[in-house]
């Protein structure tokens, strides 16, 4: 059954879980997810599993595969830390037998490659279920032999739980899950998908399979160790601050702590952090941005603004990302400027709490949130006609290595006429570089005085632009 209770949002903390798909329950304490999250439209693949690392989630995943009534399934289970919260997770996904065409290429060829699995249906971009193949199910989290909370039986797509505040490695975890197939020919197609599997407790009574989750049996996505340490310390270092915080329990509403937007729970931006993977494995692929654009507005609707800002943030050359932008954008050598924002060496997300265009307009960005370990760009185009060329700033939110919230505010001008063009930074943690008239000149550690467009890059942390 749903989560008791009224809760409804009210604090900014509040709102932004709620706009990010997840509701309180305040019965068990904890977060889950809802219906209606926008996570749905983006479906799933592997290649959101091995970004999880990105988003200080550290997981378990196990993938069930199998195919039933003219479509291809995937049931996957999630067990681990997600920076703040330990949680558990349960997905259903589809995709038709036989399905094609150019979106799909472009999905399979990038998020749906898994890797060291040659199996053709594993390799493939999956849809969230549609109503009428949810599945009836619940879990049960159990940490160190003792249950932490259990969500359903609920008929769902994407059944989930989080408890704030609780420091956990996967294998300290086990989830007592249950799953109510469809029909029988759905049930036997299930079970002889996991026959290999010795999963703990497997019981089946009628269409309904229960069984424990504690080792997967699955391959794993990619695990680099030395990552895999520094995303647990910096779990470790946000869950010791939370305990300091003052609380009594984990409602949203009630924990005073602007920290959390910026530490520790990422993944209230998943849908941006799952639009800038496919952004990113589409740019290594050689894609162009139109044809990215086309896919997310067509098959995903949407917006094409947002897949732009999303592409701004993928790693690539600064001179190839600008020139990809002005072809796709059909910008002007003018008097605009192309910022990068650098928080490849931060230690937090950056969260944009206010932008000013004195002169011109964005036409990409400013980026509503740049992860932490991540870069953005934004272009402020200048006004036409006018005497003007274009001027603006941004402010970003953030935390210090020891957990200080502060700010910053990046200023960039590209004037006409005899002004001299200027790039700042108000804190000093952050390196200011510029360079003008060619994007693939060497960066300098100020402004040129003339020059344009003007080409900015605001790193923290030190050093050179990527």
């Amino acid at each position: 059954m749903s989560p008791a209770g009224t809760w409804q949002p009210t604090s900014a903390l509040a709102h932004a879980v709620d706009a990010a798909g997840f509701r309180y329950d305040p019965d068990q304490d904890i977060i889950y997810s809802r219906m209606d999250a926008a996570q749905r439209d983006l479906g799933y693949a592997a290649g959101y599993d091995a970004a999880a690392l990105g988003i200080s989630a550290n997981l378990h995943c196990e993938p069930i595969f199998f195919d039933h009534a003219g479509k291809h399934w995937m049931i996957e289970l999630w067990k681990g830390q997600y920076g703040l919260e330990t949680g558990c997770e349960i997905g259903v996904y589809t995709r038709p037998i036989g399905s094609g065409g150019p979106v799909y290429a472009l999905l399979d060829a990038t998020v749906g490659r898994r890797v060291g699995d040659d199996v053709a249906t594993h390799n493939l971009f999956y849809d969230g279920a549609a109503d009428a193949d949810m599945l009836t199910m619940s879990a049960t989290l159990v940490r160190h032999g003792e249950p932490v909370f259990t969500r359903g039986p609920e008929r769902h797509w994407w059944l989930t739980g989080f408890r704030w505040g609780l420091l956990s490695d996967p294998a300290d975890l086990s989830v007592r899950i249950s799953i109510t197939l469809l029909n029988e020919a759905m049930l036997a197609a299930f079970t002889a998908a996991i026959a290999d599997r010795p999963y703990p407790d497997l019981r089946v009574d009628g269409t309904t399979v229960s069984f424990t989750f504690a080792t997967p049996f699955a391959g794993q996505p990619p695990r680099p160790q030395a990552v895999v340490e520094r995303v647990n310390r910096a779990n470790e270092a946000i869950v010791r601050a939370y305990a300091d915080l003052p609380h009594t329990g984990n409602d949203p509403n009630d924990i005073q702590a602007d920290i959390l937007r910026v530490v520790g729970l990422s993944r209230l931006h998943r849908r941006d952090q799952l639009g800038r993977t496919v952004g990113q494995l589409a740019v290594e692929a050689g894609q162009s941005m139109g044809t990215v654009v086309d896919v997310f507005t067509r098959r995903f609707g949407v917006a094409a603004s947002t897949v732009v800002d999303w592409l701004s943030g993928a790693t690539s050359d600064f001179a190839t990302w600008v020139a990809a932008t002005q072809d796709y954008l059909g910008l002007p050598l003018n008097f605009t400027c192309y910022v990068e924002i650098d928080n490849t060496h931060g230690a937090s997300d950056l969260l944009l709490t206010g932008h000013r265009a004195t002169h011109g307009s964005f036409v990409v960005g400013p980026p509503a949130w740049i992860g932490k370990g991540t870069t953005a760009r934004l272009v402020l185009r200048d006004p036409k006609p006018s005497i003007h060329g274009s001027a603006g700033s941004v402010t970003y939110a953030y935390a210090t290595a020891d957990l200080a919230m502060t700010s910053v505010d990046l200023s960039f001008e590209c004037p006409t006429l005899n002004h001299h063009n200027a790039a700042t930074a108000s804190r000093s943690d952050w390196v200011t570089w510029a360079k003008s008239g060619d994007a693939g000149r060497p960066w300098r550690t100020s402004a040129p005085a003339r020059g344009h467009p003007l080409f900015v890059s605001s790193v923290i942390g030190g050093g050179r632009p990527a």
